[in-house]
């Protein structure tokens, strides 16, 4: 993964556990402070549904594919109000889904 700046706001697809092949978006960063380690080692993910914004899943950063497709205006999505922010982080990784099956 590329720096923790970077990765907020980015779609994923988890490649391993019983939630294999399900899409999230990334809320934080956490782990490594390697210096020879490119990125964050655990991200916490989150998809409005099962896994609302208050309480994020905690993934190993290894275990999931990184898309190139970001939220716009991800930051003001989160300092908005919870219900409405999970609504619509659930319905555009609906459509994502649908654009990319």
């Amino acid at each position: 993964m590329c720096g923790r700046e970077n990765v907020i706001g980015l779609i994923v697809i988890s490649k391993q556990g019983h939630d294999a092949g399900d899409c999230y978006v990334v809320v934080s960063a956490a782990g490594n402070n390697d210096t020879k380690i490119r990125g964050p080692e655990y991200v916490m993910v989150a998809n409005g549904v099962n896994r609302p914004l208050d309480k994020p899943k905690r993934k190993n950063a290894i275990h999931l594919s990184i898309t190139k497709t970001q939220i716009p205006d991800f930051n003001n999505l989160l300092s908005g109000e919870p219900v409405s922010s999970n609504l619509k982080i659930a319905r555009f990784l609906k459509e994502f889904n649908k654009e990319n099956g």
